[in-house]
């Protein structure tokens, strides 16, 4: 949660701090106790709120109102102190010491220690841990150390100029988590924390009310209650936004222009996740670049934006956000050209059959395109894209699923052909390490199972690389490879309006995270 503002870019830094003795937790200033229930819509109902096993976009945000990371990201993308007050790294960029915020309590009223740090941090590298977050984010830690209560070591491998930004995971309690199975634990419906606000009730289906925690060690949460209200649909959604049956929610695309007549809203407005085709690489259908490469030239993403985002989005060419420091203007939206698509078709082998479908060796070009029900959005450009494919000859069948199936039956056990899905923006470019290294696929975070030996090494050097300008290099190069391979295809970044009632005060939303300040909300 927010405290005060730094400049993460360049991390081969101590992080200044008066003194060295840990600092005790800064004393929030006086101010009236919580008022007011806030409801925010949505149609994304969390399948666990355990931040060591919650890797979903809308169970992260869930998470983010119950738990504290060590260091936090704010509305600038800058790293921020969280749970650690301050931080130094040594001159060889090997280890790292934080210094932890005393006098912090979780919910249950045990007081946060530098165990509870080693022991989420351990239990997510565990290799016999299933279900954990970004292990391969992890592997290269070395020793994690606790001279006392409020200090934590954390000794690497080898430097990486991105380990900072993979400590904004939540910190869990080792007092209740320690020994227990992670992904099927009562914990995950009941969890405790020490974020500025507390589960109350869990009703499936129906809602998630949070309670202002009165004893949070930041600034004092000015909303009394939070309750998440879960929806059918996008549709509904809206029509409950617009009745006023909810106060704030992220517009559906599709419906912004309508929306933003409502003089009873206000709005806030960020460029958004990533939105891609992906492509299970090892399945014979897409293992040959050049089919991955026709279906990128079959496909009209300005059409998508146009004609049902209603141009809500700027057209993706990277999973790193535009305008943004490592992002590579050089790489340009692939163009809708069909008869090259065909081209790269018959070059790998495939020929139109009798009804006009692709085949080869006797097996038709048919694949099922996978994506979560309840967005209709989601639902309609998948339905466009099998329209613009079938001119190619191909054949995909969509198929809806319920979110959290969708996420964790299907798309973190890599069981599809196809998936059209969103995942999050990263401070750092080295989530791409996590969604395209080789190391990644039996982790289960390279879902697309993709293997590319030169980009494997550029990966690798862009930890070790401390310089930003020669990061920069090392990743326009990873980006112009997974653009020619396309194991994926990105789509579109769209932009993500918040509506909210205009009572409602101290909102600043960041490409990560709605949440990241919520305890500076208001109602007035």
């Amino acid at each position: 949660m927010k405290l005060s503002k730094f400049w993460g870019l360049v991390i081969l830094v101590t992080v200044a701090a008066a003194g060295c003795m840990p600092q005790p937790a800064t004393p929030a200033p006086p101010a009236a106790g919580p008022a007011g229930t806030l409801v925010y819509g949505t149609t994304a109902e969390p399948s666990r709120l355990n931040p060591i096993v919650g890797p979903e976009v809308h169970t992260k945000a869930a998470i983010d109102l119950v738990f504290d990371p060590l260091v936090a990201v704010d509305d600038q993308m800058a790293l921020i102190p969280a749970l650690a007050t301050r931080w130094e790294i040594s001159a060889d960029g090997r280890q790292y010491t934080f210094y932890l915020r005393q006098g912090v309590r979780w919910h249950d009223g045990r007081e946060f220690t530098a165990d509870d740090v080693k022991f989420t941090l351990d239990t997510i590298r565990d290799p016999n841990v299933k279900g954990t977050i970004a292990k391969t984010d992890y592997t290269g830690i070395q020793e994690i150390t606790t001279p006392d209560k409020y200090t934590v070591k954390i000794t690497l491998q080898a430097p990486d100029a991105s380990f900072l930004s993979k400590l904004s995971v939540g910190i869990a309690p080792k007092h209740l988590l320690e020994g227990q199975d992670q992904l099927n634990t009562e914990f995950n419906r009941k969890p405790v924390g020490t974020g500025p606000y507390k589960v109350e009730e869990w009703a499936s289906g129906q809602y998630i009310r949070f309670k202002a925690n009165p004893d949070y060690w930041g600034t004092k949460p000015g909303i009394d209650t939070i309750v998440w209200k879960f929806l059918k649909d996008s549709n509904i959604l809206t029509v409950q936004l617009l009745s006023g049956e909810v106060d704030a929610a992220a517009v559906p695309s599709n419906d912004i222009s309508r929306v933003r007549q409502d003089r009873n809203l206000s709005f806030f407005e960020t460029l958004g996740f990533n939105t891609y085709v992906g492509f299970n690489n090892e399945r014979p259908l897409f293992r040959d670049r050049r089919v991955r490469q026709a279906l990128n030239y079959g496909l009209d993403k300005q059409a998508i934006i146009n004609s049902i985002l209603e141009g809500q989005a700027v057209p993706a060419t990277s999973e790193i956000l535009p305008n943004t420091y490592y992002y590579n203007p050089n790489v340009k939206p692939w163009p809708r050209d069909l008869n090259r698509a065909r081209a790269l078709l018959a070059e790998a082998g495939w020929q139109p059959g009798p009804d006009g479908i692709l085949q080869k060796d006797g097996q038709k070009f048919s694949f099922k395109l996978l994506t979560n029900s309840g967005d209709k959005v989601r639902e309609e450009i998948v339905l466009f894209i099998r329209q613009q494919w079938r001119e190619l000859g191909v054949d995909v069948e969509p198929v809806f699923l319920e979110l959290n199936t969708f996420i964790n039956d299907y798309v973190l056990k890599s069981n599809f052909d196809a998936i059209f899905i969103g995942s999050s923006v990263n401070v750092d470019p080295d989530f791409l390490y996590r969604r395209f290294h080789t190391s990644s696929i039996a982790a289960g975070h390279n879902f697309l199972r993709y293997s590319n030996p030169e980009l494997d090494r550029l990966l690798e050097q862009g930890r070790l690389e401390a310089n930003p300008e020669k990061r920069r290099e090392i990743y326009f190069r990873a980006q112009e490879i997974i653009y020619q391979d396309s194991p994926s295809i990105p789509i579109f970044h769209p932009k993500v309006v918040y509506a909210f009632r205009p009572q409602i005060s101290g909102v600043k939303p960041s490409p990560i995270s709605l949440w990241w300040n919520v305890e500076e909300w208001r109602l007035r």
